[in-house]
């Protein structure tokens, strides 16, 4: 279901996304050679760390199919002949790999896409010398991209860490009953999972809390110099006032800062400390 409803956000706004990136095209002049360098590998990487996992979680999700003993899934592999094994082996695989990749690849790109696009942008917005009209320049567009972000990609942004947040609850179900049952050989597969949907949440949040950190910063800074001779007119002081104008959010909820994650962290542990309980009794 959500990759359903991410794939048909991301088909009805295409146009606006793609709007999106050449409005971030009209500050890339800000970025220097070795910025430029480093954000092509970060984002090289991330497509190859993006792969890895699509490509290898089936591997190892389907390693409880042959690992767990005792509920007639390895028995009856262990009967059957070598073709047949071979053929349900394969069959096993193509089933894991189809169901990740249905659920979690348009997932995952929202996120990295929206992870690279504030890299990108942070990397833009790096102190340098410039004077002030400049700056007062590049805020401007700043304030015009930040608008557009929430506009296009806070709905997409709300729904991939909604979904995170249900699979790393789902996993913690999983994890907690096989920690204490005798099926440990399950506990790789699922981890596989919760710690890619906590990393990929993590990322987000942290991407998210750095252009807004130094998009903040400018509009400081530039606030020292209105009304001074040398500074900016006292007419431009509205675009400092509200600095609710730099924040990015998913659909208005919620503000993708670093206290996001620890209140994320303290639901996990107090639902783990639940489940904990529930399971015992």
């Amino acid at each position: 279901m959500t990759s359903f409803l991410l794939w048909c956000f991301v088909r009805t706004r295409r146009e606006k996304i793609l709007n999106l990136i050449e409005k971030l095209e009209s500050i890339q002049e800000e970025l220097d050679y070795d910025s430029y360098k480093k954000a092509l590998k970060i984002s090289k990487i991330a497509t190859v760390c993006a792969f890895l996992v699509i490509c290898l979680q089936p591997f190892v999700l389907a390693l409880r199919y042959f690992l767990n003993q005792g509920e007639g899934l390895t028995c009856v592999l262990l009967e059957m002949s070598n073709d047949e094994k071979f053929k349900s082996v394969v069959t096993i695989l193509l089933h894991e790999f189809a169901s990740i990749y249905v659920n979690t690849s348009i997932t995952y790109s929202v996120a990295l896409f929206y992870t690279l696009y504030c890299y990108v942008f942070a990397l833009c917005l790096k102190e340098e010398e410039r004077s002030i009209s400049q700056i007062f320049c590049v805020y401007q567009k700043v304030l015009q991209i930040f608008k557009n972000i929430e506009k296009v990609l806070s709905v997409l942004i709300f729904i991939v860490l909604a979904h995170f947040l249900v699979s790393l609850f789902k996993d913690m179900i999983v994890l907690v009953n096989v920690a204490k049952s005798s099926q440990k050989e399950m506990l790789l597969s699922y981890s596989v999972d919760f710690i890619t949907c906590g990393a990929l949440t993590t990322i987000v949040v942290f991407s998210a809390e750095i252009i807004q950190c130094r998009a903040n910063s400018i509009r400081e800074f530039l606030s020292n110099f209105i009304g001074k001779p040398y500074g900016l007119n006292i007419s431009c002081i509205k675009l400092f006032e509200y600095q609710e104008r730099l924040k990015l959010t998913g659909w208005g909820t919620f503000t993708l800062r670093k206290p996001l994650l620890l209140t994320l962290v303290a639901w996990l542990i107090s639902y783990g400390v639940i489940i904990f309980q529930f399971t015992s009794t």
